[in-house]
């Protein structure tokens, strides 16, 4: 038996054993999304009662655990950064805080020791041949989170995919390890997340958008049933690179197809680089053992600095809405957070700091049915401001796309009103002009 063979032996326990290890007061992080452990949460929210003051640390929850129902959540304190279907009625009732942080910085404060993390639940691979985990299909934080954490314990997954890049781990760097109790059908994580199909609207703003994509660029797509359904776009392009925090459902095709091949990009050529693989089953049998697919810390695939270095960068995220001097929100409805910003800022800055880059905001032009214009005077009050005006470059809705990149405030209301819904331009018009004119 090798030295890491007897390092797992000692450290497999039953999911209770592990647990034992978390105390009261202390503060325990979860991975995030795909790398979130289902078998040690669920057996933690059993655990709680026996728990006082407890902190929990997570973010984009694909189930919902008893630690995120509202009567639950209200008894401890529970930060989350971008809520999911999962989460959102604990939100709504205020049971669960929510943590706003750029992902480019996190967990910049856990690293630096100003916010400790005593435990570190996690989903990893069975170990290979030479006793390296794998965080599988999505890495986020998770790699950090490991290094910087007290304790760290390891939900060993059989059905993980094992990808290159970052996202190894290996036994020795792991404090306990369960073996994950069942087996669980993921399917389509865009589905799972919550994002509808796209509709014919959504298809019209994706072509306009995709026609802002040149042969050679290098992408990044943000999470939204527009930006992702730009993707459908992209199969008379040639020679893309993709650098961006997420790989939507589509993308492995593109890859495959030979559409997104790397050749031109500026860093780590020939190679997808993203932190988490959204996709369906495809996309996870393609991403396994791969190396034409990279996932990174999203300290790196998120940090403008990094962002900035692609010549031909080109960013394409969502909005909620845009208010005609160009603020956009992308994730509350006044001030009820409904999902969080994710890499979007970092991407807009980064895109337009890039040599012949470009940022892109897509949203339809109304909601409900179409009786609110999402382009509006002004936001709400408590709105939060996910990108401010000064980082806005090109806006799509199904009705065309303008530039806004040195545009005055009369000249942003202008343009934004000529792809507004044309049910709402006269009343958009009319209060631009007392606003903005003399």
């Amino acid at each position: 038996m090798t030295s890491w063979q007897a390092r797992y032996r000692d450290k497999l326990v039953s999911i209770d054993d592990a647990l034992q290890v978390i105390q009261p007061g202390q503060t325990v992080a979860f991975g995030m999304n795909g790398n979130i452990p289902a078998g040690l949460c669920h057996a933690l929210g059993q655990r709680l009662p026996s728990l006082p003051g407890l902190h929990l640390i997570g973010s984009g929850a694909l189930e919902r655990f008893s630690f995120h129902q509202p009567d639950m959540a209200a008894q401890y304190s529970v930060q989350d950064m971008f809520l999911t279907a999962a989460t959102r009625p604990a939100m709504q009732q205020r049971s669960l805080d929510f943590l706003p942080f750029t992902t480019a910085l996190w967990p910049s404060d856990v690293l630096d020791g100003s916010r400790p993390v005593d435990v570190f639940l996690t989903s990893v691979s069975p170990p290979d041949e030479h006793g390296y985990c794998n965080f599988g299909f999505m890495l986020w934080a998770s790699a950090d989170l490991a290094e910087a954490a007290s304790v760290v314990v390891a939900e060993v997954d059989e059905d993980h995919i094992v990808t290159y890049g970052d996202s190894h781990i290996h036994v020795s760097q792991l404090n306990y390890l369960v073996e994950k109790p069942q087996a669980t059908e993921l399917g389509d994580v865009t589905t799972t997340m919550g994002f509808a199909s796209p509709s014919d609207i959504d298809r019209q703003i994706a072509a306009h958008a995709s026609a802002l994509i040149r042969d050679g660029d290098t992408l990044q797509l943000g999470a939204g049933t527009v930006s992702m359904a730009v993707v459908d776009y992209l199969k008379d392009k040639n020679d893309l690179g993709l650098h961006s925090e997420i790989c939507p459902t589509g993308i492995p095709q593109l890859i495959a197809a030979g559409n997104i091949n790397g050749t031109y990009k500026t860093l780590n050529p020939r190679k997808a680089v993203c932190t988490a693989l959204w996709g369906d089953e495809f996309a996870l049998d393609f991403a396994h053992l791969n190396p034409a697919i990279e996932l990174h810390r999203m300290r790196y695939t998120n940090n403008p600095r990094i962002i900035a270095q692609h010549d031909n960068m080109i960013a394409v995220n969502n909005a909620l809405t845009i208010d005609l001097t160009g603020q956009v929100t992308a994730e509350s409805f006044g001030p009820q957070m409904y999902s969080g910003i994710g890499g979007q800022l970092d991407f807009m800055i980064g895109a337009q700091l890039a040599k012949n880059g470009r940022a892109v905001t897509v949203l339809p032009s109304t909601a409900k049915a179409g009786t609110i214009s999402r382009i509006v005077l002004h936001h709400p009050e408590g709105a939060i401001v996910s990108v401010p005006r000064t980082y806005m470059h090109y806006v799509a809705t199904e009705y065309g796309v303008v530039d806004l990149l040195g545009k005055s405030q009369r000249e942003r209301a202008e343009l934004l009103i000529s792809i507004a819904h044309p049910d709402f331009r006269d009343a958009l018009q009319q209060a631009a002009k007392a606003f903005y004119w003399p």
